[in-house]
């Protein structure tokens, strides 16, 4: 097991739970049997750690661990959920095809003063993604993401607010394949 920094293992642990889809995981105590393969571990101290991260996990309420009878079950929290969200928007990237589609993928929002955090989080999080701004909340990418800024939206509880447009032309286009770098 590698050495994680800290808060790395307890997202690892969360993560593995979630992706394994483990929402709700039965496992046999002493030494969650069935979550522990999931980390690849070794040896007793990494079980102990695996433990220890998983109370943690339970102690801020992102995990529940509880006996069914002779079975202990691990249940990711409605907090747990939304931190797994978290996380998956943290590591959020566009994948870049070797071979423009000729497609320009253009994102708008109106999101209304109200929700102004929201809104903030949202153009912020879209020009993390590479999208170029050409106005305020206007940003145009040449690639798909459309999945994203859906993730985004809902995970804002904004995407009522937000239109994606694919288009063949758009002004500007020179400045925009010298900044995406296409031809």
């Amino acid at each position: 097991m590698k050495n994680y920094e800290h808060g790395e293992l307890a997202k690892e642990v969360l993560m593995g739970l979630a992706s394994a889809g483990l929402l709700v995981a039965c496992v046999a105590m002493p030494g969650l049997t069935k979550v522990i393969p999931l980390f690849n571990t070794r040896n007793t101290q990494e079980r102990s750690r695996i433990n220890r991260t998983l109370k943690n996990l339970q102690e801020r309420k992102l995990v529940k661990i509880y006996q069914k009878g002779a079975i202990d079950v691990i249940e990711i929290t409605n907090a747990g959920k939304r931190r797994v969200l978290q996380y998956n928007l943290d590591d959020m990237k566009l994948k870049v095809p070797k071979k423009w589609d000729g497609w320009w993928r253009i994102v708008m929002f109106d999101i209304p003063q109200s929700k102004k955090k929201a809104r903030d989080a949202v153009s912020r999080k879209i020009k993390e993604l590479g999208l170029y701004p050409i106005q305020k909340s206007v940003f145009v990418a040449p690639y798909l993401c459309k999945n994203e800024i859906d993730f985004i939206g809902e995970f804002f509880n904004v995407r009522d607010h937000i239109i994606y447009v694919q288009a063949k032309e758009i002004e500007g286009v020179r400045k925009l394949k010298q900044h995406f770098n296409i031809s």
